[in-house]
């Protein structure tokens, strides 16, 4: 029973450690997340679908995988944004590097968030 007790005396110290050490950049992210969501998320996606038809090549890429950084969806809400943008005709290249970004980097979010 006393090691037990010494080993969750010991994760507990180790677990307040690292709450102290990211609290405040959990929170600060949770705040700029939800801003961005609330707030820039139409403006992201007028810009990603504004690339359409522009002749930027790898650029086109670049500046579709930065988009989907930027965007707050998670896999559940980019796949029909990525159908209705790809109707209007988007380069495949292009939504699929908006489409991947978003995704993965949603989930590193998620995965700071809990």
């Amino acid at each position: 029973m006393e090691i037990l007790n010494r080993e969750l005396i010991y994760i507990w110290y180790y677990f307040t450690v690292q709450l102290e050490q990211i609290f405040v950049w959990w929170v600060l992210g949770m705040v700029i997340g939800s801003a961005v969501s609330v707030f820039v998320k139409d403006s992201i996606h007028r810009a990603f679908r504004s690339l359409n038809g522009k002749p930027l090549g790898i650029g086109g890429i670049v500046a579709a995988s930065a988009l989907g950084i930027a965007s707050p969806l998670c896999m559940y809400g980019t796949i029909p944004i990525a159908a209705s943008i790809s109707k209007s005709g988007m380069r495949d290249s292009w939504l699929a590097a908006f489409m991947m970004s978003s995704i993965f980097f949603d989930g590193i979010r998620c995965e700071d968030a809990s």
